[in-house]
């Protein structure tokens, strides 16, 4: 087993590092005008956040609540906001954490990493459906209300096996005492929470359940491809083995098919031997929000449509990009409209901070 880490907490409780992530929390909050304040003042705020830290005198505020319909099935989402003081705590504490995660990390773990994301899931799939010797066999699946059901004992476990910082495992203990039961969807943290806990379910996984299959997963979501419809039986088995000691389960509806005509549903695509493709529901939203774009030019749906340019490059989608995409909106014009409304934006955000601003600094901390 790698030699643990100390003496993190001195890292924290730098002045330079909580200013800079006191400007880390403030990056996409021009709108706001105490996050503006903030940003003006990181300085400030930086050196009284470090104080507090070092003291012992940072309690973590309560949270707002709301709920949010997400996707096309209109999920319901519990979202847990904190506070910006709580927030920018949060950055100090993670952007000393995350290194040593990202550098543990399992290669094809995608979700919410630097530099990983849906992209690297996608390229990997495509990959492994276009190769030589194409897999017979998948197996999907995922984690019944994994952020609900995931126990803070796991997350202080798998810290335990990196840190061993006593100061430093306490705020995380105390990260974690804030959130209420499980992973609370809204706090920054908790993506980096819930990638530590199953990362080392991943390395089980692909070291001694299944070494000799393609595995990838997506935050809860996973999907593996094999030879043997047996092992994948097992593996599914031992997986569910792996996650009830963890205190968590399978959803019901996991499936174990033979690769044929249907491809592979994973994420936004459809994966086939060869070729790669849109999942229907998705296409339909696409064409609705590149017409809204082209009708009526907002901020929101300009970023919509500039993501969903961005998922059709990483498919077999020339003929739909034809005829539904290219002939109704301009994407450097869509370009330029972003960036100048974002400009608009922090402008705006700024004179709006200094004429509210208070003499000094604590008023918000």
């Amino acid at each position: 087993m790698p030699k643990r880490i100390g003496y993190l907490y001195e890292k924290v409780i730098d002045p330079d590092s909580c200013a800079q992530a006191v400007i880390e929390m403030t990056r996409g909050k021009h709108k706001n005008r105490r996050a503006m304040i903030m940003r003006e003042n990181a300085a400030i705020y930086g050196k009284n956040l470090a104080n507090d830290l070092a003291s012992g005198r940072w309690v973590p505020a309560p949270y707002k609540e709301h709920i949010v319909q997400d996707g096309a099935h209109k999920k319901e989402r519990h979202i847990k906001v904190p506070c910006l003081r709580d927030q920018a705590v949060h950055h100090a504490i993670m952007r000393i954490t995350t290194p040593y995660i990202e550098r543990r990390n399992y290669f094809y773990n995608c979700g919410s990493l630097p530099g990983a994301g849906q992209i690297r899931a996608t390229r990997a799939m495509r990959r492994w459906m276009s190769g030589h010797k194409v897999m017979k066999y998948c197996v999907q699946l995922d984690i019944r209300h994994f952020y609900e059901n995931c126990p803070h004992w796991a997350v202080m476990q798998a810290l335990g096996r990196i840190f061993k910082d006593k100061r430093f495992l306490d705020l995380h203990r105390r990260i974690l005492a804030s959130m209420g039961d499980g992973l609370a969807i809204g706090f920054y943290p908790s993506q980096w929470y819930a990638n530590l806990v199953l990362m080392w379910v991943d390395f089980r996984i692909k070291q001694k359940i299944i070494p000799d299959c393609h595995y990838v997963r997506y935050m809860d979501d996973m999907c593996i491809l094999g030879n043997n419809k047996r092992k994948l039986h097992r593996a599914r088995d031992a997986i569910a083995l792996e996650l009830a000691a963890l205190g968590m389960t399978l959803k019901r509806n996991h499936r174990l098919f033979k690769i044929g005509s249907g491809g592979v549903q994973f994420l936004s695509y459809r994966f086939f031997k060869g070729y790669t493709l849109l999942k229907k529901e998705l296409m339909y939203r696409i064409s609705r929000g590149i017409r809204r774009a082209s009708v009526t030019k907002t901020l929101h749906r300009a970023l919509s449509a500039i993501s969903y340019v961005g998922l059709l490059k990483h498919c077999d989608s020339y003929n739909f990009r034809l005829a539904r995409v290219y002939p109704l909106i301009k994407i450097n014009r869509l370009r330029r409209f972003i960036s100048h409304e974002n400009r608009a934006g922090r402008i705006a955000g700024s004179l709006q901070g200094r004429c509210d601003r208070q003499p000094g600094a604590n008023h918000l901390l």
